[in-house]
């Protein structure tokens, strides 16, 4: 199915304005990061309690974080879960606060007598991540995105050719950068779901690339009169319609899920997701193949000299 035929954009005519979007976009992102010293982690990783209850009527976050602070528990963190009447209750670390622990202080103050709602013992949930496992799992994070997108590259290296490699790892790098740098300037928490979202925006992203460069591949051989520039365009023109019914397809689910979920895990993962997907696309337009130009353009030929010496 194309629902856009014959298309003649120059795609690589724009890669320096581009350049300058994708630049202007990581360096606020990057600036926001450093600022605040680095990403806002979510209990997952920085260890704590989270507390999920679900009360005989809808509460507002506002009363229910007041319950808590009242009751000396600082650094609370309070959003609805996919109800109101649901609530989830997080806090960094898992203290004693007038010989109890946190976890049973906020238990034993969502169930006082005198509260405006009602909460049963079995309806609330505590979880507890200590900070040596929250250290453990950033390390487990950050080793496997990269193992995925060394794999990625050597995957695309031995299937097509190194600079392809190279251009489709530097556009996933941008849509991690992006999609890190934006969550930084909204204020997002990075859990573990962020990371996952983090690892399929990867898969999404790479799945593109490879049928634009798998056109590529096929197109020097049909259009040996072509120039590589020409190719690269021609080739992605060729693709346009399939990456755009892919993308729209899954924007679709994504931004339902976003209104929808306005707090907790499944926002997490559809804002994460949303971003890096709209960034894998652009990155794959304008990203990937211009890198792989830049080589053809500026190694190859060194190379070659190289090679005939």
């Amino acid at each position: 199915m194309r629902i856009i035929r014959e298309t003649h954009i120059n795609f690589l005519g724009a890669r320096r304005v581009a350049y300058v979007i994708s630049a202007v976009i990581i360096i606020a992102g990057m600036v926001s990061l450093i600022a605040k010293g680095g990403p806002k982690w979510g209990v997952d990783f920085k260890g704590g309690v989270v507390v999920q209850a679900k009360f005989d009527r809808a509460v507002t976050t506002d009363e229910i974080r007041s319950a808590v602070e009242n009751a000396g528990i600082s650094q609370v963190s309070v959003q609805h879960g996919q109800s109101k009447e649901e609530v989830i209750i997080s806090t960094p670390e898992d203290q004693v606060i007038a010989g109890k622990e946190v976890s049973d202080l906020i238990k034993s103050t969502l169930m006082k007598p005198e509260n405006t709602w009602k909460a049963d013992d079995k309806a609330i949930n505590v979880d507890k991540v200590s900070p040596s496992v929250g250290r453990d799992l950033i390390s487990s994070a950050i080793k496997s995105l990269g193992l995925g997108i060394l794999l990625i590259l050597l995957y695309i290296a031995i299937r097509f050719e190194f600079r392809f490699g190279l251009g489709g790892v530097i556009a996933l790098f941008h849509d991690v950068l992006v999609t890190l740098g934006i969550f930084s300037l909204l204020n997002e928490p990075i859990d573990l779901t962020a990371v996952a979202a983090f690892l399929t925006i990867i898969g999404f992203s790479i799945n593109d690339t490879i049928v634009i460069f798998d056109r590529v591949r096929e197109n020097m051989k049909l259009l040996k009169g072509k120039t590589f520039d020409e190719i690269l365009n021609i080739s992605i023109n060729q693709t346009l319609s399939r990456t755009i019914i892919t993308t729209l397809t899954s924007l679709l689910t994504v931004i339902a899920i976003l209104i929808i979920a306005k707090v907790g895990t499944l926002h997490t993962l559809s804002l994460a997701l949303l971003i890096g997907f709209i960034s894998g696309v652009y990155s794959t337009l304008y990203i990937a193949s211009p890198v792989a130009r830049a080589w053809h353009v500026r190694i190859l030929p060194r190379s070659m000299k190289s090679a005939e010496r």
